[in-house]
């Protein structure tokens, strides 16, 4: 796998807490970032993000998306496809 997933998101925010849940159940490797920590808050900023949950996957940003939005086979093309 090329990409990195990174995730930004709330231990708090359930649509957050979902995606963690989605990603360690097929095994697709992420970072995940709480957004109440100030660095990662900061790096959450200067990437352009606004809303969480926010997926970002090599020069895809997904913003505000439900687990329900991306499927397992796309989340996987775009790690994939350099």
């Amino acid at each position: 796998m090329g990409k990195n997933i990174l995730l930004f998101g709330k231990q708090n925010c359930g649509l957050c807490q979902g995606w963690k849940k989605k990603l360690e159940n097929f095994n697709i490797p992420f970072t995940y970032f709480d957004t109440e920590n100030p660095e990662n808050l900061a790096e959450f900023t200067l990437m352009g993000l606004t809303k969480i949950p926010a997926l970002v996957i090599g020069e895809n940003k997904f913003e505000g998306i439900k687990p329900s939005d991306l499927s397992i086979d796309e989340i996987k093309k775009m790690i994939e496809n350099e």
